[in-house]
């Protein structure tokens, strides 16, 4: 077998069982069960959900940029789950460059293939809004 391109391990120690200890690819962090009154202190199932695709969005938004020469920018994913079946993702690409018509339709192609979201697309309805446009003048 091929070496894995990505690996996490989860370990829920004795306890309450509320707290997984994870380890993605030698990071460790920690992943909260919700209580269901309120919100969480820490990263979720579901937020490290929404967390893998605003990552890989943004890397790929990165990696877009650089390839067509766009002077480098801050580059902002939000994303949030909406639950119902299928489950809806809310997600926001934010960034400010001067980008003419044709490399903005490059942009939302790209953003609309990334791995993560090509991963996720079959089981999940991602709607997109792309906030692109050149810095404001004030």
């Amino acid at each position: 077998m091929d070496a894995p391109a990505a690996w996490a391990r989860g370990r829920l120690p004795e306890g309450d069982g509320r707290v997984v200890s994870l380890d993605v690819n030698g990071a460790a962090l920690d992943c909260v069960v919700p209580t269901g009154d309120g919100e969480p202190e820490g990263a979720t199932a579901f937020g490290l959900l929404a967390a893998s695709l605003s990552s890989c969005t943004a890397m790929s938004v990165r990696t877009f940029l650089q390839r067509h020469d766009v002077e480098a920018c801050d580059v902002e994913v939000d994303v949030a789950l909406e639950a119902g079946h299928p489950p809806t993702v809310h997600r926001r690409v934010g960034l400010v460059a001067d980008l003419d018509q044709d490399l903005r339709t490059q942009l939302a192609a790209v953003v609309d293939s990334t791995p993560v979201t090509v991963l996720l697309q079959d089981a999940l309805v991602i709607v997109t809004r792309l906030d692109v446009g050149p810095e404001p003048r004030g």
